[in-house]
């Protein structure tokens, strides 16, 4: 190897070691998120797109609540750190990578239908404060309420997202039953197309997410139609956060926009948008500081 070539590559080193925005390992594992938010000017973070109201797309555009939460948070960065300018690195994240991507430090946060519980095996992650509840339903055909309500599951085929915690609660009240699952940005949609085409007997979904399918997708759940959600009272209430990287700072940060009056008015709105559909089934897992 030339002098002239180890110069150069000897320089270059050096350039990436010290200089030019990069960072050491070290440097690396001690930077909070705040910290590299303000060294980089960028938000990283992941949303659904298959999750209504949360995040999903319309015509191709994604939209949710969760864009809507993500701006507020945005604008408290920008007033606490003193930026001028925060852009917005958006991934769609799914039920498969939600938790990877925010122990990778791949995102800064993941924003969706996460229903908080203790993750063993992801020691970097932490739950924001929550903010939404729903509860644990079925989509049936309304022939078949009573059967699907009031048994074992014996001879019963029931659909469930994989890669949820609802494999597990679904089992523990149907032991006999015979799961199908679904998967993928559309596994919301086709388990409930296929309760409709008799294909299984019921779908289970928290309430709000069966809800918001039903309705962006124009299939009828009222009392005169073929459709019902049930029961009345969710088998469980969950509790929702956001997925964040363990950094107390960044989650005073977050859980302070949570609490915000902003925050309250634009759930508020969301969640009006889909009372004007007159479909909402009467929970009894009440959303949070409504």
């Amino acid at each position: 190897m030339s002098i002239k070539l180890s110069k150069l590559l000897l320089s270059f080193a050096l350039f990436c070691w010290f200089g030019g925005g990069y960072l050491t390992p070290s440097m690396a594992r001690s930077e909070t998120v705040l910290e590299e938010i303000n060294r980089t000017g960028v938000l990283r973070v992941g949303v659904r797109n298959d999750a209504i109201p949360f995040g999903y797309r319309d015509n191709g555009r994604l939209e949710g609540l969760c864009l809507s939460l993500i701006q507020l948070i945005r604008e408290e960065i920008i007033r606490t750190e003193q930026r001028n300018i925060i852009s917005i690195d958006l991934l769609v994240s799914g039920l498969y990578n939600r938790f990877d991507i925010v122990q990778d430090k791949v995102v800064d946060l993941e924003c969706g239908p996460n229903s908080i519980r203790s993750l063993p095996e992801y020691n970097r992650v932490t739950f924001s404060e929550p903010f939404f509840i729903s509860g644990l339903q079925l989509i049936t055909r309304r022939d078949r309420t009573s059967s699907v309500l009031n048994s074992d599951g014996k001879d019963l085929t029931i659909g469930v997202l994989a890669y949820t915690n609802t494999e597990n609660l679904i089992k523990e009240k149907y032991p006999l039953a015979q799961l199908e699952f679904f998967q993928g940005a559309k596994g919301n949609l086709r388990g409930i197309q296929s309760v409709n085409q008799e294909r299984i007997d019921a779908f289970a979904n928290d309430g709000i997410l069966l809800l918001g399918e039903a309705i962006l997708n124009r299939i009828p759940i009222e009392d005169n139609s073929p459709l019902s959600i049930v029961p009345e009272i969710p088998l469980t209430c969950e509790r929702y956060g956001l997925i964040l990287p363990k950094d107390e700072n960044w989650e005073n940060l977050v859980n302070s926009v949570l609490q915000s009056e902003d925050f309250r008015r634009i759930r508020r709105d969301w969640f009006i948008s889909l009372a004007k559909e007159s479909l909402i089934p009467r929970q009894q897992c009440v959303e949070i500081d409504s």
